[in-house]
């Protein structure tokens, strides 16, 4: 059974691997766009511009593996259903992407094991991540029709408050997709952004240039500027809270820098804190891998906590609660938690 199992895993490895390539050599789009379409090797080559000897050991990987079907007298096939979850606009090609970013540190990780290794691997180790993370965003604001869905999953009077024109903060911005289509949509609003990385945030200032109404700058979560105390009338937060170095901290400032009556609002993993519970999901080894190569390592090489992408609802409520807030609604959708916070009375 062992032996089985680690074959599977290694198969499973090397065709991710194929797979990948196939994304940035455009190769999935093509099966997605002509279901159940039989090709020789050559036509399919010829259809990408590609070199036909490259596609075919490329289809080696993948018809061993059984992603794709190769019939003795050449004819290539790919299930539908495998092509449209690979095609680039869908989330699972980029959990596969990922692995760009993980699976080659593995002895950089492994030192950081050790008791006198280093506490962890910094930003500054993942080079690429920022572009995988706007591959995600933008998925997902495709797939989620953001902003329309998101302001009517956070309720609450958002949508009247934004068209009336509120301050809106949010911290931890990445490439700034979700901030400056919010704002776009919501022009009466004023909108500040912020991330650790100048390089990001001054990138962001050219490319979004036009967007009147957004500022961005750069801050920290854990020292955000006295001047914002209680400025803001909602803050918004995405898949980033897991990758602080002080988590606890952050929550304070988001307390702090929060109007008397606001709202803040949290998209997170949805993860269980118990790990025997989460590892019952064969996903949770994707979302753990994760985790050990970027999420939980970058906040232990800042010398912090190291929550992890599996952190969970409960410690995350837990840690909401201590920071003051105990008005929190959670909503868990597939692979994403939802955290709705008031304080006060909420947006006026």
């Amino acid at each position: 059974m062992s032996g089985d199992l680690l074959g599977s895993l290694l198969v499973g490895g090397h065709a991710s691997s194929a797979i990948i390539v196939g994304h940035h050599a455009g190769l999935w789009v093509s099966f997605a766009g002509a279901p159940g379409k039989v090709w020789t090797i050559a036509e399919f080559a010829d259809a990408n511009d590609c070199k036909e000897r490259w596609v075919r050991e490329w289809v080696g990987v993948l018809a061993s593996a059984g992603v794709l079907s190769l019939s003795a007298s050449g004819e290539l096939t790919c299930p539908d259903e495998i092509a449209q979850r690979l095609h680039p606009d869908k989330s699972e090609v980029c959990f596969f992407n990922s692995l760009e970013f993980c699976c080659d540190k593995e002895t950089e990780i492994a030192a950081c094991f050790k008791k006198d290794g280093p506490l962890g691997l910094g930003y500054d180790k993942f080079p690429n991540f920022h572009g995988w993370m706007q591959g995600w965003t933008s998925t997902m604001i495709k797939a989620d029709n953001y902003p329309d869905n998101f302001v009517s999953l956070v309720g609450e009077g958002l949508h009247e408050a934004l068209t009336r024109g509120i301050t809106v903060l949010e911290p931890g911005c990445g490439s700034g997709h979700r901030v400056t289509s919010l704002a776009k949509v919501y022009p009466n609003s004023n909108f500040t952004a912020f991330d650790i990385d100048a390089e990001l945030v001054a990138k962001n200032s050219k490319t979004y240039e036009a967007s009147k109404n957004v500022e961005f700058v750069v801050a920290d979560f854990t020292a955000m500027p006295e001047e914002w105390s209680g400025r803001f009338d909602y803050l918004l937060i995405f898949d980033c809270m897991h990758d602080l170095s002080y988590p606890a901290l952050a929550m304070a400032g988001i307390q702090r820098v929060l109007k008397s009556d606001a709202l803040f609002s949290m998209m997170d993993i949805n993860t269980c804190s118990d790990m025997a519970e989460q590892a019952k999901s064969p996903v949770s080894a994707v979302l753990y891998n994760i985790s050990l190569h970027h999420c939980m390592s970058v906040s232990l090489s800042a010398g912090g906590v190291g929550l992890g992408t599996c952190w969970g609802v409960e410690l995350a409520q837990k840690m909401l609660k201590e920071a003051g807030f105990d008005q929190i609604c959670i909503t868990k959708e597939g692979m994403n938690a939802f955290y709705v916070v008031k304080k006060g009375n909420g947006i006026q």
